[in-house]
């Protein structure tokens, strides 16, 4: 359900010129990408939970390739987002300087290349984090020689980005509350305002989750209650960011209402048109025709 949800919303903002056109909504969509990409994972670990079974210790390690590269990529582009937001506010010149014409598409790559760097650390014989269905969670195998290494440098990717990016929005709420005092307030204020609801929430969701993920032996139970919990929090993150793209966007709400009206109405007619159709092969129509105006 998240992956359709989630897909559909990313589809609106691929083909949305104008908001395409925006760094912060290009981060957004490819926040969106690995977001859709960790819900193959989860789905299947939800089969491994069913089932008490992983079936083949290959299989889930191949999940943990997948889920936590691309949870790292996320944690990584929602410090670039901040930044991006920071500059954007404070200096055009910057703003062009960073992220003018194809610049953006080095911050992308950047997100890939931890993406990429993370995948290969854990295909790699040395170490590994897979599901464990009998707590319903994850766990890096500590038995091999690199998974300390690796769990290391994740925590130090997702807890460090916490402060780096609340540092970004420290300075961006002061930027805002500095122009509304100045009464700038226009469309692209509130524009302003919107993203950074969608930002912050995002951020704020993530600091909880990677805080208590990699410090959950001494903030948290050590019980099967705790383990799930942690699970779920990581996959309900992917759909932190539908949820709130579609409370703050009104424009979504209505094109996602124009689409199913839309849809009822084409079923309707088709339904009618069936109807007309047997009408007439048993001969009980009227004799009138009928047009139907989309």
């Amino acid at each position: 359900m998240l992956y359709c949800r989630f897909a559909s919303y990313n589809k609106i903002i691929y083909k949305d010129k104008e908001l395409m056109r925006m760094p912060s909504y290009r981060f957004m969509f490819f926040l969106g990408v690995f977001d859709i990409a960790q819900c193959f994972p989860h789905f299947v670990t939800g089969i491994f939970t069913v089932k008490q079974t992983v079936f083949y210790p290959g299989l889930a390690k191949a999940m943990g390739v997948i889920a936590t590269p691309c949870y790292v990529a996320y944690a990584v582009l929602t410090i670039f987002l901040s930044f991006n937001r920071l500059v954007q506010l404070s200096s055009p010149t910057l703003d062009k300087y960073f992220f003018g014409g194809q610049r953006w598409m080095i911050w992308i790559g950047m997100a890939s290349g931890f993406w990429i760097a993370f995948m290969l650390a854990l295909a790699s014989p040395w170490a590994t984090i897979r599901y464990i269905p009998d707590w319903y969670s994850w766990d890096y195998d500590y038995e091999l020689v690199g998974s300390k290494y690796v769990q290391r440098v994740e925590m130090f990717i997702e807890v460090g980005g916490i402060f780096v990016s609340a540092f970004f929005y420290a300075l961006i709420v002061y930027r805002l509350v500095k122009t509304k005092k100045r009464f700038l307030i226009s469309k692209s204020y509130n524009a302003e305002i919107k993203v950074l609801i969608q930002a912050t929430v995002i951020t704020v969701y993530c600091t909880v989750l990677n805080v208590l993920w990699h410090n959950y032996s001494w903030m948290l139970p050590l019980n099967l209650w705790s383990y799930t919990a942690l699970n779920f929090m990581w996959i309900l993150n992917s759909g932190v960011y539908p949820i709130i793209y579609f409370i703050v966007n009104k424009a979504l709400r209505d094109r996602i209402g124009v689409k199913r009206s839309n849809t009822n109405v084409l079923g309707a007619v088709s339904v009618f048109q069936h109807k007309t159709r047997i009408m007439e092969r048993t001969g009980t129509t009227t004799g009138h025709t009928i047009f139907v105006v989309a």
